[in-house]
């Protein structure tokens, strides 16, 4: 068992990223230029029989089951979360797109495009069709593409297309029925499978509101859709308009602030610019202005059950490339999860960070620099110093490093096992690693390193212990 750490909450920092290189499948490197450390693992390789760089979807799109134990990579396969192995591939076409339930581990929903909605169970490994009744249109989607069901499993907001008009048909999957249906004359537009006129729909966290975020801004009067811009929100009983929390849209999503009311938490504004927005008052709260990153870059509050902060990303090659987790109330408070090493030179090699359910760790695709081909890895970052329930106190008592600083070798005693030793330079690349150690005593050996400061890892059966030595030539 772990305790779930996170980065200490601080003043926003501009830091620039330090010079890593690209961990091999499976191996992480450490971002220690951020207030706390980060692990940065590499979770993917090229997929020869799919053709493919396996990546998780989009920032609003949960790539974890409900206790993290598990992730999907689209309707393609599920993963182990602790050792990245794959447990088997999904049925694909079966059940894409697919969510994953938020109260029930085992879940996925699948939303069809003709209307149909179907579960799959991870454990039976079986499709089950659900009696739904939403018939009629042209394509039936969840969003499209950036809707959420409610932390509830309650509510689900579906738009469907019946030639250029856009239904919002608002369904409870524990009664398993339509709520409502709203109809939002000629709003699909010309769109083939996404309507012009939309860029998405969704129910809030809670269940209690929908909203939809329009393309389009209010131009002239000659502009059918001049009445229905921004950001606006609904009651989700009966799809009454309640108010416009933002006259524009931008990268966003929906969560819940410190004090527990729900918010939508976007960029925009101005550059370096993000706000939260109440969904029930219409008040506005600076969350930052001014920083390095832009509108480019990716909101998520999918970390449900750590309510309070926004996930965001700055995707920008030019800016600093951070991944940051902002404290939702007016304190200016946020968390460095490290950076991200993309160069966002494609869509596909946007960040996208999605936190998991409880916040700890966090998914996010990066080039690692490399702008010269197609490749594309997923990485999970989260805080280093995750140990055992014993360890910090009580093994830093067991542990005893010296000299430090040292020369030629540097002597590690313990009252416990040692398993393993890894020491890592200042840039966070691994120098040394020693596997297998299951001895109380080791001494190593570091005449081939060069002089500068160093972090060395203690894996022991009490759990981990973290020290900065500094190497000097003698």
């Amino acid at each position: 068992m772990v305790n779930a750490q996170f980065p200490k909450d601080t003043s926003y920092q501009s830091i620039q990223p330090p010079n890593l290189s690209l961990p091999d499948y499976l191996e992480s490197v450490v971002d220690y230029s951020v207030p706390n450390a980060i692990s940065i693992k590499r979770i993917t390789q090229y997929e020869p029989n799919w053709n493919w760089y396996p990546v998780h979807e989009y920032a609003k799109i949960q790539p974890w089951n409900a206790d993290a134990s598990i992730y999907k990579f689209y309707a393609y396969a599920i993963y182990d979360a602790n050792t990245h192995q794959m447990i088997r591939e999904l049925p694909g076409s079966q059940i894409y797109p697919c969510y994953w339930s938020n109260t029930n581990s085992d879940l996925m929903y699948s939303f069809r495009e003709d209307g149909y909605i179907r579960t799959y169970s991870v454990s039976t490994n079986t499709v089950t069709d659900l009696n739904t009744d939403i018939k009629g249109y042209d394509i039936v989607e969840l969003g499209p593409w950036e809707g959420n069901i409610d932390k509830n499993d309650k509510y689900v907001a579906l738009v469907g297309k019946r030639g250029h008009d856009m239904d919002v048909i608002v369904f409870d999957l524990q009664l398993n029925q339509i709520v409502h249906t709203e109809i939002f004359s000629g709003a699909w537009g010309n769109g083939d499978d996404i309507p012009e006129f939309v860029d998405w729909v969704s129910v809030s966290q809670s269940g209690n509101y929908v909203g939809i975020m329009w393309d389009n801004i209010k131009t002239s009067e000659a502009n059918p859709f001049n009445s229905h811009y921004g950001v606006e929100i609904y009651n989700i009983i009966d799809m009454q308009y309640l108010r416009r929390i933002v006259n524009y849209g931008n990268h966003g999503d929906f969560g819940y602030a410190q004090d527990g009311n729900e918010v939508f938490v976007q960029l925009g504004g101005g550059t370096g610019t993000l706000n939260m927005f109440y969904l029930d008052t219409m008040q506005r709260v600076v969350l930052s202005e001014n920083m390095d990153f832009d509108g480019a870059g990716h909101v998520s509050c999918r970390n449900i059950n750590r309510p309070g902060y926004a996930y965001v990303s700055q995707d920008g090659a030019y800016f600093s490339g951070q991944i940051i987790a902002f404290k939702l109330d007016n304190s200016g408070l946020v968390e460095h999860f490290g950076h991200h090493f993309s160069t966002s030179s494609s869509y596909l090699k946007s960040p996208m960070p999605v936190p998991a359910p409880n916040g700890d760790k966090i998914m996010f695709k990066s080039d690692f620099g490399d702008t010269t081909s197609d490749v594309i890895y997923v990485f999970e970052s989260k805080i280093k110093n995750i140990t055992s329930v014993r360890a910090t106190s009580s093994v830093k008592k067991l542990v005893n490093i010296y000299p430090n600083p040292a020369y030629n070798k540097i002597h590690i005693k313990s009252k416990t096992i040692i398993k393993s030793i890894t020491i890592y330079n200042c840039l966070g690349q691994t120098v040394k690693k020693i596997h297998n150690i299951n001895n109380n005593l080791k001494i190593i050996d570091v005449s081939s390193l060069t002089k500068g400061i160093y972090f060395i890892e203690i894996m022991t059966l009490e759990g981990i212990m973290d020290k900065k030595i500094i190497l000097s030539l003698k």
